[in-house]
This record gives structure tokens, C-alpha cells and sequence, in this order.
């Protein structure tokens, strides 16, 4: 009897196991756990009676995405390797440097082999960016537009020293484009990290446990973009003294992947009256994809239009003080419609380091 209760047990006690991820799912019990993965989940898909299998197939993803114990499972292993074995769990997307520094790992774009020189472009890459350049900057011409590039430097470029490893000082993907349009073109890459080893001695520059700049290291990257285009254009300065600095406690994106600690963020906030608004213009894209935000300032003249990715998100309050209409498109992609249908006087495509490759097929 006693050898029977034992079996009842372990069969009741397999079974248990067996649907609690589904008890937990329907139940919502996980809620209370951080979700880490910084990308957006699938959704439950919707039933087509004319297409079965296409919704196994879509159903199989979302239950991989959202099965009850995953992020219980996924923190616990997490914590265990940041908390008991000190390393990181995830050392492909996150890599912990020296002084809580974290950066991204080569599962992003190559980002660590391309900053550190290991992954360059071809001859024939080099040529055909320049090409694209050209042609762009032509047919802007055309329509009497300035343009411009610009980049923002990876944090591993900028705090090669606050990596775990060492490798010696070679030229890097952005180093290579920079130097090669300049020495065969009449056009040159903006370096918004231009003034950052200067700068970066008395501040930080760089959120400590996210990959992109705080709000001082915008602020210097907004002046080196200004100061080229004030060349060509009269807009109004701002200068680092019409803002206090502050901070908050958060989690950034890299910590927030493998479960890290939170960190105080610099952030800067202006002493004076901002001018710019919201424009409530509706929205070119249908694509919900696509971000898009217009800004208005009667104060000042010219009209900019910059398609970018998610380090210009710093960059808006600094910019929207220097032109009187302000379009940011969360995008790379070279789009003569909108810019005919926006008629700015100034078109500026930012690139993140690790995202130059993109000039080779969306510019």
C-alpha cells in the first residue's frame, strides 16, 4: 500500500509539472517578473479556418514566446550567473566591462568586431557608399537641399578602456568610410563623437548600463552637428550652461537583458524657456513600424527633415532649439517622396556606428 501512495504521488506530482506552465500562463503568475528580451513578443495569431496549418505554424511561435515558467526560468538562470558565478549569462548580446560598464555583444550588428576594427568594408563597399552618397547629395541639390551624414559612435569606441579584454588601436569600419570619402570626394561624414575624449574626462558620456549617450554626451554630439551646419546656415547656438544637470535611477536597456543592477542616469534639464512644440501633422507612414514626430518653433528659421535610428531619440530637445520645423523619421531608408512632399531646407541621416553597413542598400 505504502509502495502504491508513493506511485499516486509521483504520478500526481509529474502531472502537476506537466501543467503548471499552463496554470501559470492562464493565470497571469509571472507577472510580477521582468520581462528581459528587448524585442517585442508575438501575439496570439488569429484563426483561419481556410489556412490551418499557417496557424500551427504562427501558434507554435507565439507558445514559444509566452509559455507559462519562461521568464521564472529565464531570471533564475540570470541571476545565478550575475549573482553566484559573476559573469554574464548572455555574453553574445551583453558584455559586463570594468566599472559596471555594459556593452553590447557581437549578436548586435557584429558591433564588438566592427568598433574594434576586426570587420571592415571591402574596396568595392567603400565605392559603392561613396556612390550612393553622391548621387543623393546630386539629386538634393536638385531640389536646392543640404545634406548631411552623420554618425554616432558605438560606446565601444568611445570606452574602448572599460572593456574586459584589450586589443590594440586599429582603424574601424567608421574610421575607414570617414577617411576614405575625404580623401576621394568632396563629402564628409559628420563624427558626432567628435569632441567626446575631450569631454568624456570630467563627464560621463555614456549610460553606463545601456549602449547609447546620455543626455551630456547628446548635448556634445547636437553641437558638433550644429557647428557644420551653422557653415552653411544661421541658427541659433545653445550652450551647455542653459542646462543643470540632474540624474534618475534606471534600468538601461543592455542591464535590463541580463537582469543587471540599476544605475543613475545623467540627464540634462534647461534652465530657460523651451520654445518648440508638438506639430500635429498626421502621419506620412501607415506603416506603425515607422516612427514619426514633427516639431514646430516660431523662434527660429529652416526646416529639417532626419531619418535616424534610436540615438537621435537624445538628440530632439537639443535640435528642436535650432530650427523652426523639426521632422524626425525613425528610419535609414532614402525617401524622395517625403522629402519632396516635406520640402526641407536640410535633410541629415544619422547612422549608430553599427549601422553604416545600411549605406551599401537603403541609401
Amino acid at each position: 500500500m505504502q509502495k502504491n501512495t508513493r506511485h499516486i504521488v509521483l504520478i500526481i506530482g509529474f502531472l502537476f509539472l506537466l501543467t503548471l506552465p499552463t496554470i501559470v500562463q492562464l493565470f497571469n503568475l509571472e507577472s510580477k517578473y521582468l520581462d528581459n528580451e528587448n524585442r517585442k513578443k508575438i501575439n496570439f495569431p488569429t484563426l483561419n479556418i481556410t489556412k490551418p496549418q499557417g496557424f500551427v505554424r504562427k501558434f507554435k511561435s507565439y507558445y514559444r514566446d509566452n509559455f507559462g515558467m519562461r521568464n521564472t526560468l529565464l531570471n533564475s538562470y540570470l541571476n545565478l550567473k550575475n549573482n553566484v558565478l559573476e559573469e554574464s549569462p548572455l555574453p553574445s548580446k551583453v558584455i559586463i566591462g570594468k566599472d559596471d560598464f555594459l556593452f553590447l555583444g557581437n549578436s548586435f550588428s557584429n558591433t564588438v568586431n566592427e568598433s574594434l576594427g576586426f570587420d571592415l568594408f571591402s574596396l568595392e563597399e567603400l565605392q559603392k557608399i561613396a556612390k550612393n552618397i553622391l548621387a543623393r547629395k546630386k539629386w538634393l541639390e536638385s531640389q536646392n537641399i543640404k545634406f548631411y551624414i552623420a554618425v554616432a559612435p558605438s560606446k565601444h569606441s568611445i570606452y574602448r578602456e572599460k572593456l574586459p579584454f584589450r586589443f590594440p588601436k586599429i582603424k574601424n569600419r567608421k574610421e575607414q568610410l570617414l577617411a576614405y570619402l575625404k580623401n576621394t570626394t568632396d563629402f564628409e561624414i559628420i563624427d558626432l563623437g567628435k569632441q567626446f575624449e575631450k569631454q568624456k574626462i570630467n563627464n560621463r558620456l555614456y549610460r553606463r548600463n545601456d549602449s547609447h549617450w546620455n543626455d551630456i554626451g547628446a548635448f556634445y554630439a547636437s553641437q558638433t552637428l550644429l557647428n557644420r551646419i551653422k557653415l552653411d546656415f544661421d541658427i541659433k547656438s545653445i550652450s551647455f550652461s542653459d542646462y543643470k544637470i540632474d540624474s534618475i535611477e534606471k534600468m538601461g536597456g543592455n542591464s535590463k537583458m541580463i537582469n543587471y543592477k540599476k544605475d543613475f542616469q545623467y540627464i540634462l534639464k534647461p534652465t530657460f524657456f523651451t520654445n518648440y512644440q508638438i506639430d500635429s501633422i498626421p502621419k506620412y507612414y501607415k506603416n506603425e513600424t515607422i516612427s514619426e514626430s514633427r516639431y514646430k518653433n516660431n523662434t527660429q528659421k529652416f526646416k529639417i527633415l532626419l531619418f535616424r535610428d534610436s540615438f537621435s531619440s537624445a538628440l530632439i530637445p537639443f535640435l528642436n532649439e535650432s530650427f523652426n520645423h523639426t521632422t524626425y523619421i525613425w528610419s535609414h531608408k532614402f525617401d524622395e517622396k517625403l522629402i519632396k512632399k516635406e520640402k526641407p531646407d536640410i535633410v541629415v541621416i544619422e547612422y549608430t556606428e553599427r549601422y553604416l553597413e545600411r549605406c551599401l542598400t537603403q541609401l
